[in-house]
């Protein structure tokens, strides 16, 4: 599991989280969910019912995690939400810084499995997915998502277990996740959105 120092200084360089993680979950995309909200009400995601979420501050707006099984980390998502960094513009951008301080600030080795141009719900919106080691010696697997809307920057990193079995079904359960994203009224006044059904 990531230390808090390493947390603080991702979260202070570039507002990206990577990500502490869970085992599985075990009822799959089927399981009731919830829609919860940041501290701040800047947006809102839908987690599985029994996940514990928090509003942990220190750059990380929202942590989701979900049950512990056994020894495995558990599984994650982390949100960050701040002001962007002088020169991050683009979600690219955004994401490019995530992985500079991923690999010479925290000296996180990870292996890229794929990066490119997405969408997260109306945004447009830039991707990586990757594979690290955890200071367990554990393999991880995150999928790390940038948004830039109005000055600010939103980093999502869902995590789970690097290993090939049940990691597709898990890393669907965390894609449901991440792109349940949904900016409020407050971060954007010109939107509506739904109420949510729970609170973080």
């Amino acid at each position: 599991m990531l230390s808090l120092r390493v947390r603080t200084v991702l979260s202070s360089c570039i507002g990206i989280a990577v990500g502490i993680t869970l085992p599985a979950l075990a009822g799959g995309a089927t399981e009731p969910a919830r829609t919860v909200r940041d501290a701040g009400s800047q947006f809102t995601i839908s987690v599985p019912t029994p996940w514990h979420v928090q509003s942990p501050g220190g750059g990380v707006a929202l942590r989701a995690t979900g049950p512990a099984a056994g020894a495995t980390l558990p599984d994650s998502v982390d949100v960050v939400a701040r002001s962007a960094p002088i020169g991050v513009t683009t979600p690219q951008a955004c994401e490019r810084r995530a992985e500079w301080v991923m690999q010479y600030v925290v000296r996180i080795a990870v292996a890229t499995v794929s990066t490119g141009p997405t969408t997260l719900g109306e945004f447009a919106a830039y991707e990586h997915t990757y594979t690290w080691k955890a200071s367990t010696g554990e393999s991880r697997w995150s999928r790390q998502v940038c948004v830039v809307q109005q000055g600010k920057v939103f980093v999502l990193t869902a995590t789970t277990a690097g290993d090939a079995s049940g990691l597709l079904g898990r890393a669907a359960i965390l894609t449901e996740i991440v792109d349940s994203f949904h900016l409020t009224a407050s971060a954007t006044p010109a939107r509506s959105p739904s109420t949510p059904a729970g609170g973080a």
